[in-house]
């Protein structure tokens, strides 16, 4: 068989698997020619196979529909899967620019394509909530480059050494977006307590200037509380039209998990130490996630809709978690 015929099979079986996986209600050559941002005619070229799809083609398609190119190849190995994994090194202000830049983008344009929804369990806060206050994001970022990479310096001073308009600008783009994806979280009792230990420690240890930054995290904290309790008791988001759900599990949650799907397309990104992450496309893995938190959720209590003795206890239980520390804070000399 010629090179090219092996490749036209190979785009045949591409052409085939997303079409198998797509929902009814959307057509093969537009939903092509779209994510190649080519016309329909080029689009109808490339699935009757009278024209090669070039490489870059071939990693857009499988990464938009998370098809792994070993699989087109007829490579099995049930211990490899595909993922991204690109860590952020903070000795560098303008990766992390980069990063959440690119994060901005990617995320407004899957929203603007439509349909798409979130479920996530939360070991911590999510990033969603915290990205809603840039002194509570930049914490994250300041603990991780403490740890990591050595910074001496104060919190205060990290801010004036990360924070510009064009990040806070990509923050609020990412909070605004989150607001109108409809999503599902998992959360325990103890989902706040890791970023409450961090304030405690990092102003135990002296690296605030004085008091007044570390309560405020805290009562950015109850903010998030705050905004999650209303969108709790309506089932949905702060539009009044997204939906909401919260869920909260009695069992303690191995990891941070975050589903994307969207028109049948599951991407799942699962949390490494303070603020990597490996963004997983192999569908296998993605669906046995989704049937986990599935599950989960359904061993979870709702906290949503009639559920208000279960939800204000929640609430007034992480309230009390954060006044302590405020309390602990403000009584220090």
């Amino acid at each position: 068989m010629k090179k090219s015929e092996n490749f036209f099979a190979l785009e045949k079986r591409l052409f085939e698997e997303i079409q198998k996986n797509l929902p009814s209600q959307y057509v093969l050559v537009d939903v092509i020619s779209e994510v190649l941002e080519i016309g329909i005619d080029s689009a109808y070229r490339r699935i009757r196979c009278t024209k090669l799809l070039n490489f870059k083609e071939v990693c857009a398609l499988c990464q938009h529909f998370s098809i792994s190119i070993d699989m087109l190849m007829g490579v099995k190995d049930n211990h490899q899967f595909d993922c991204i994994y690109r860590p952020i090194n903070l000795s560098a202000p303008n990766e992390y620019q980069n990063y959440i830049l690119a994060f901005s983008s990617i995320f407004r344009k899957m929203r603007a394509s439509g349909d798409l929804s979130i479920l996530m369990s939360a070991t911590d806060i999510p990033v969603f909530h915290l990205i809603s206050h840039k002194e509570l994001t930049f914490f994250k970022l300041y603990t991780w480059d403490h740890s990591v990479y050595n910074y001496k310096g104060y919190f205060e001073d990290f801010i004036k050494k990360f924070e510009t308009p064009e990040i806070i600008n990509y923050f609020q783009k990412i909070n605004l977006d989150y607001e109108l994806t409809s999503s599902a979280e998992i959360w325990t009792d103890s989902s706040i307590d890791t970023t409450l230990k961090l304030i405690g420690y990092y102003f135990e240890i002296g690296m605030f200037a004085s008091k007044d930054l570390s309560l405020l995290l805290c009562e950015q904290i109850l903010n998030i509380l705050d905004k999650l309790q209303k969108w709790t008791e309506n089932s949905s988001k702060s539009n009044c039209i997204t939906p909401f759900q919260l869920y909260v599990s009695e069992i303690e949650l191995e990891n941070t998990y975050c589903l994307m799907k969207q028109s049948g397309i599951i991407n799942c990104i699962v949390k490494l130490f303070t603020i990597n992450h490996l963004h997983v496309l192999d569908k296998e893995f993605c669906l046995e996630a989704e049937n986990w938190l599935t599950k989960l959720s359904k061993r979870s209590a709702l906290l949503c809709g009639n559920s208000e003795k279960e939800r204000i206890k929640f609430f007034h239980l992480q309230r009390q978690k954060v006044r302590f520390l405020m309390d602990k804070i403000q009584g220090s000399f």
